[in-house]
Order: C-alpha cells, then structure tokens, then sequence
C-alpha cells in the first residue's frame, strides 16, 4: 500500500538537524518532500537525506516560509529499520525555523492469516 509518513520538525541550532525516526521499518521509500513552515535562521539553504547521504532528497533548499525540497528517490529505497531524517545547513549554521516533512513510501503487508 502506498503510504505517506508526514511531521513538522523543529530545526535546532549547529550544523545538522535530526528528525525523528520517521522512515518505518521495512519501508520502499519513493521520494521525501518537505516545506519550510517557519523560516530557517542562520543558514542560506539546506540538505536533506539521512546518515550516510546528507542530500539524498536535495541539496540548495531555501530557507524563506514555503521554500520546498522535492525529493525524489531515483529508484525505490528498501530501509530496514526506523530511520530519521538529516537536515544538514549550507552556508551557516542552523539557528531554528520549523520544516513539515513527508516520507513516501511503500509498505508490503503479508497475505491474510488462515
């Protein structure tokens, strides 16, 4: 079934940011969106992605209200556990601001008990 995963997350200050671990077990993530709900201080743009690959959903985001990442996965993404999202600053350091963030994705269900 297709499935969205979606959170507003508070942006801390430094250099990086971690979600939540909004990326569900054993899911075939599509793609990641997000949106900039109150404005990003500090930094010029942001990354998003996760350990291992800070922008794999976008690099150059904005950070002004309504700025949007629309990340796409390439080719559908196993992750085999929870999983947070990175946000990594570009051009400074984080000093708040609030993103919403969607996790698309697809969950495989076993067929029904007998």
């Amino acid at each position: 079934a297709l499935r969205q995963a979606e959170i507003d997350h508070a942006v801390g200050t430094g250099a990086t940011s971690v979600t939540a671990a909004v990326v569900p077990d054993k899911a075939i993530v599509l793609g990641v969106t997000g949106r900039v709900v109150e404005a990003i201080g500090g930094a010029t743009g942001w990354s998003l992605g996760v350990a291992g690959s800070p922008d794999r959903y976008g690099s150059g985001i904005g950070v002004a209200v309504n700025s949007y990442a629309h990340g796409v996965s390439g080719s559908p993404l196993a992750y085999y556990g929870d999983t947070p999202l990175l946000l990594t600053a570009e051009g400074g350091s984080f000093a708040g601001g609030t993103v919403r963030l969607a996790v698309h994705y697809l969950e495989l269900s076993p067929p029904r008990a007998v």
